[in-house]
């Protein structure tokens, strides 16, 4: 049987913020969105901190620094650009996998540790484990986070059907032998997955 493998950032939250999000945030901080979005997209404390060079707590600090806004309200905004309207749907369908025993593990570039990820409520018998960028010093596209995954689920790259938003992660899934699905909406992704688990075209259906 297929072992499942998805992404977090962009399959069950939200890739990018909403207009109503900027809307809020400009207001909040008396900046405009152009800085906002570069301070979410670009922020070099949030690439280090992705890999576990510095602590989220760092990243934030700095970033919020630079934008004259203190650590605790810069992780405020980027909580709200990206762990917000979580994907119940496709959470329960791979709920139902895993009661038929399906493996299932998410692969993340994050800031957070597995354990703090797995604690998550919302992520309730959804996972097995989590492969966090944080954890083993790696993000995707780099082959070393996929190398990782497989060494953790002791599987061949062919056994592996991986789900995640950017076609740039998931080319460099399928160029390490791994099965690779864009996720560009919930209805799109279901429908491919169930060419591999056909339980879950079933389940997603009721």
């Amino acid at each position: 049987m297929p072992i499942l493998v998805l992404d977090i950032g962009g399959v069950f939250y939200r890739g990018w913020p909403d207009a109503a999000f900027w809307d809020r945030w400009t207001v909040r901080t008396g900046l405009d969105r152009a800085t906002l979005e570069d301070a979410l997209s670009r922020s070099p404390e949030h690439r280090a901190a992705q890999v576990g060079a510095m602590t989220a707590d760092e990243a934030f600090a700095a970033s919020g620094a630079r934008l004259g806004l203190s650590g605790a309200l810069f992780r405020q905004l980027a909580e709200d650009a990206y762990l917000s309207e979580f994907n119940e749907r496709l959470a329960q369908a791979v709920r139902g996998l895993r009661a038929l025993r399906v493996r299932v593990m998410a692969l993340t570039n994050t800031l957070s540790s597995e354990s703090q990820i797995m604690a998550r409520p919302e992520f309730a018998g959804v996972f097995e484990g989590v492969v966090s960028s944080r954890d083993v010093g790696f993000a995707k596209p780099a082959p070393g986070i996929y190398l990782a995954l497989l060494e953790r689920l002791r599987a061949p790259p062919g056994d592996v059907v991986f789900v995640d938003d950017l076609p740039g992660h998931v080319e460099a899934a399928r160029t390490l032998g791994l099965i690779g699905i864009r996720f560009e909406d919930t209805d799109q992704a279901l429908a491919e997955l169930g060419a591999y688990f056909p339980e879950i075209a079933a389940s997603s259906r009721r």
